[in-house]
Formats: structure tokens, C-alpha cells, sequence
């Protein structure tokens, strides 16, 4: 046998028992239809005459080469529109940062798990979301001020009183009448969902800090000049999930 390189077709050749040579195997990764007519022909030349090719073979080889070439192209044009589906995926992904969302998990109080998203990336097709966990929601207000902590509210009569009314809807009344800053703080402590304590300010005077949980709280007072302030706080869990882009279900 002897084999040949040619245009980087490696052609097998065996001679036969009247000293014709002819083909025993061809190999090339992405042999075309072109070369399969020119190693046809050329085979055609070098047949032994009393052993004509089979037409009918030559067709199937033909056939078989045809279809070998067209379930190739599908495979290429499939992995081309999955790539496009990916990078239009990570595209639509990158709008998410900075936005909550959530995948259809719950936490241990039967809760939907919220998450914020912080950036997004593809491997192998795969988009993934880095998100934390939200932990909490709080309410924190920042009442009156006070050059102590043992000063007074200000307020001498019974019919003084805070009102707070917490994410639940749950009302919860306090007197203030008679009432430090330190007493009024422990009262705060005493509700459930709350906390509270005295702080000093960064111009050295001290208010009550107080904070509820869930959010969507709101205070009242009456003969009691309590002036406050109001954020909402939003807490993170330290670790981030990694997220499939495909599970989100819901996002704010």
C-alpha cells in the first residue's frame, strides 16, 4: 500500500494483480463534495477493466457524502444561533443589576425569597446571576433631641401619648407623659419587631433611635413635640447565591 498527501487529502492506494493502482481510503476533515467527484473519476480511470465500480454503489457513497455535508451544516448553523441566543440572553441579563428579584423559592417563614443582582455573566450558554439575599426590611426613625440622655420629653399630661403602627397594621400606644429619653427608649424595646436606643448626634445631642421591623410603619404623637426623621433600610445577606438567569420568575 502507499499513501499520499495532497492539499491536505491523505489518499490510501493498493495495486492490483494487473499492476493498476487503486484507491483503499481517503481521509480529510471536511471533505467536500468536489473532491469526492475528482477521487470518483480518478478512480473511474484507474478501475480494472474486468472489475467495472458498481454505478449504483458510487451513487450511494455519493448520497451518503450528500447527507454526511448537510447534517454538517445544520450542526454549524445550529451552534451559530445558539451563540446568538446566548449573547442576547447575557444582553437581556445585564438589565437586571441593581434590580430585585425572585425564583420561586421560599425562606423558612413560607416567604418568597427576594434577591438584588449585582452582575451577570455566561459560561458555556449558561447565564448565571451574582445576587444576595434580602434579610430584612426596616423602618428607622430618628426622634426629638436632647442636649442628655436623661432629659425630658417635655410632655406633663395624661392625655400625652406616641402612637406607632407597625408593618402589620398592629397599633401600639405609649404615654409619654413624665418620660426621659432612656424611659421612653425601653418602652420602644418592649414592642415586639422594634428596637430602640438613645444615640448621640454628630453636633453632640442625643435622639431616640428606633427601628421596625418589615417596614411599612408610621408614628403619631399628641401634646408631645417628637420632630423625626425617617429612612428605610434594606438588609443583605453576607454571602451571594449564584442564580440562573432562567429560574427568575419576578422582578421589581
Amino acid at each position: 500500500m502507499a499513501t499520499t498527501t495532497t492539499d491536505g487529502v491523505t489518499t490510501t492506494s493498493a495495486t492490483d494483480a494487473y499492476g493498476n493502482s487503486y484507491t483503499t481510503g481517503v481521509s480529510k476533515e471536511g471533505l467536500k463534495s468536489e473532491d469526492f467527484i475528482n477521487l470518483m473519476l480518478t478512480e473511474l480511470k484507474m478501475q480494472d477493466p474486468t472489475k467495472p465500480v458498481d454505478a449504483a454503489s458510487m451513487m450511494d457513497s455519493q448520497l451518503q457524502l450528500s447527507t454526511l455535508e448537510a447534517n454538517t451544516s445544520i450542526v454549524n448553523a445550529m451552534e451559530s444561533i445558539t451563540a446568538g441566543f446566548s449573547q442576547s440572553a447575557l444582553s437581556d441579563a445585564t438589565s437586571l443589576i441593581g434590580h430585585l428579584v425572585e425564583t420561586g423559592t421560599t425562606n423558612s417563614s413560607g416567604e418568597p425569597k427576594q434577591y438584588k443582582v449585582s452582575s451577570v455573566e455566561s459560561n458555556d450558554g449558561t447565564v448565571t446571576l451574582t445576587a444576595y439575599e434580602i434579610t430584612g426590611y426596616y423602618d428607622e426613625y430618628t426622634l426629638g433631641s436632647a442636649d442628655s440622655k436623661t432629659d425630658s420629653l417635655g410632655s406633663t399630661s395624661e392625655d400625652d401619648v406616641f402612637t406607632l403602627v407597625d408593618g402589620n397594621g398592629n397599633e401600639h400606644t405609649i404615654s409619654t407623659k413624665d418620660k426621659t429619653y432612656e424611659e421612653f427608649a425601653e418602652e420602644l424595646n418592649a414592642i415586639s419587631g422594634v428596637s430602640a436606643t438613645v444615640a448621640e448626634n454628630s453636633d453632640g445631642t442625643y435622639s431616640v433611635k428606633m427601628y421596625v421591623e418589615n417596614g411599612g410603619s408610621n408614628i403619631g404623637s399628641t401634646g408631645v413635640d417628637l420632630a423625626y426623621s425617617q429612612n428605610n433600610i434594606t438588609t443583605y445577606a453576607d454571602e451571594a447565591d449564584m442564580l440562573q438567569y432562567s429560574s427568575v420568575s419576578k422582578i421589581y
